[in-house]
């Protein structure tokens, strides 16, 4: 046991610590730690918060198919076309659709599964020490805020989980030598779950500020903001005693953040700039070095930029997007929803529909240095994956420009949470509530910003292609369509494309044709399965 008990604090260490006091910016290995300092003291509870920042940004760092794990949902959207690489699998159901023997399910959703229960656990003994804390009569707001942060980790990791798997199961005390091989064999409840998600927001809400010192971190805008989605959840659903249903809860936090927040968006060209430190931004995660969690790469932008360069005429640079391979891009039901308004200044900053010509030394007879690349046809059945692969639209929204045009390694901060989005939440939780004029004016916010008519009318049609336009591929889109019971018939109706749907049954599938109802819920991984007790449910369908 006392062999067994070392290797649990070893390994409970090396996944919580990183950040020291000395200097709370810089991403530095927690030294001479104990549990007990970990977890029985504030300032050991405030470096162990540290150390989640670090954890979180784990998805975006894993090098598993070339650096996918982040992409996974959006290439499971509506609005994505994947083209090439281990991200396209997803796209069209070799992977993550529970067909034959399913190395992305087993591998990916088995790592989207242990990461969150990971967090959780971590922000248990977090949580649990800070409480004691408290009731030995520690008052202090930094020990507060403290276990706000850590409420809030836990709350996000079990809504995600929720939402990718709904079968999980509530868990809320630390995992001990004990307790390490228990086996759950019963799912949670929905209102189980959520009942525990509001209670954790609910008191990071009141005890976070709208600002904090060090960006990156939880704040009261972002703790709102993903409080008005977890009501979402329950849309016409009676939420409390007093008959408040999740749609009216929601509009209510949208309407507080926007009257007492300290936020506004900004101009196209801003939001995705630089380090994102603007008033439009809720919650990013850090990559920038010598920053809370940061000080690490990912491989977004490679993913989601064309392999223009492999042109004759084109190489890498800034201006064309960086260094990108073509595995994934928006597909023709997004990019033709930007294009209805040609002005949309979301294109060329939030998203790159041209690759300009720029190398003299290779440049093809007829063309010149800055026409752009118009040589394939993305409707053509012969010119089609080329299309896809070297000149189909690219997301910009990950591009690091100060990193050389040729490194596919980037440091840019990764949006998760901003204001576009909480307008958005709004417009559809008013116009679901009856008050069409003020889900007009929300939406419109979005829509004026990015240069294109006001709306007239607002349905939830024309709300979700303002999210298609405004947020493709921020990782909410699956998650979104989800919820309101709309992911089966969009993905039936556009997913991909019809072209590439039909490529993929060369080799596989189409992913139209075998793509069921049950698969908007991912399958549970038999790995994690047979580490749970017997009996434990798999999603219906698999």
């Amino acid at each position: 046991m006392k062999n067994f008990r070392l290797l649990y604090i070893t390994l409970t260490l090396a996944v919580v610590t990183s950040c020291y006091q000395d200097d709370f910016l810089k991403d530095e290995l927690l030294t001479n730690n104990s549990v007990d300092f970990l977890y029985s003291s504030s300032e050991g509870i405030s470096n162990a918060v540290v150390g989640l920042y670090s954890l979180n940004r784990e998805p975006y760092v894993r090098d598993w198919f070339n650096g996918a794990i982040p992409l996974i949902l959006q290439a499971k959207s509506d609005i994505a076309a994947g083209v090439d690489g281990e991200i396209s699998l997803f796209s069209n159901c070799f992977w993550g659709c529970g067909l034959d023997g399913d190395y992305g399910t087993e591998a990916a959703f088995g790592f989207f599964w242990g990461h969150n229960y990971k967090i959780i656990d971590i922000t248990n003994s977090i949580i649990q020490g800070g409480d004691a804390l408290v009731q030995a009569g520690n008052s202090s707001s930094e020990l507060a805020v403290s276990l706000a942060e850590a409420r809030t980790f836990r709350a996000h990791a079990y809504f995600t989980l929720y939402r990718m798997f709904q079968n999980i199961y509530v868990k809320m005390e630390p995992t001990t030598p004990e307790t390490a091989f228990d086996r759950v064999s019963e799912k949670s409840t929905k209102d189980e779950i959520f009942d525990l998600i509001r209670a954790d927001l609910k008191y990071a809400s009141d005890n976070l500020s709208y600002t904090t010192s060090q960006f990156g971190r939880w704040n009261k805008g972002a703790v709102d903001h993903l409080r008005a989605k977890v009501e979402m959840w329950y849309g016409d659903d009676e939420i409390d005693d007093e008959g408040t249903t999740g749609y009216e809860a929601a509009a209510e936090i949208v309407d507080d953040i926007l009257a007492n927040g300290p936020y506004a968006l900004v101009d196209p060209e801003q939001v995705f700039a630089g380090e994102l430190m603007h008033s439009e931004t809720l919650f990013a995660i850090n990559f920038e070095k010598n920053t809370i969690g940061g000080g690490d790469w990912h491989q977004m932008n490679w993913q989601t930029v064309a392999h223009y360069s492999s042109e004759k005429g084109l190489k890498q640079s800034v201006e064309n997007g960086g260094d990108g391979f073509g595995f994934i891009s928006l597909n023709p039901y997004a990019v033709d929803l930007l294009n209805e308004n040609p002005a949309d200044k979301r294109i060329g900053n939030y998203y790159i529909f041209e690759y300009l010509y720029n190398d003299p030394a290779t440049l093809p007879a007829g063309k010149n240095i800055g026409d752009p690349l118009d040589r394939y046809d993305r409707d053509d059945e012969d010119d089609f994956f080329e299309y896809y692969k070297t000149q189909a639209p690219g997301v910009i929204k990950f591009l690091d420009a100060n990193v050389e045009p040729t490194d596919r390694n980037h440091f840019k901060n990764i949006m998760i949470y901003r204001l576009a989005e909480t307008y958005l939440l709004g417009a559809e939780a008013h116009f679901e509530e009856g008050n069409s004029a003020k889900a007009l004016d929300y939406l419109n916010e979005v829509r004026t910003r990015a240069g294109i008519p006001a709306a007239t009318t607002v349905s939830i049609e024309t709300i979700f292609e303002e999210r298609a336009r405004e947020l493709a591929f921020e990782g909410q889109r699956w998650y979104t369509l989800k919820r309101k019971g709309l992911l089966f018939d969009y993905l039936i109706d556009h997913m991909n494309s019809p072209l590439l749907n039909e490529y993929y049954e060369k080799a596989h599938v189409n992913p139209v044709e075998v793509y069921e109802p049950h698969m908007v819920n991912l399958k549970i991984p038999q790995g994690v399965l047979d580490l749970l007790g017997e009996g434990y449910p798999q999603n219906t369908g698999y």
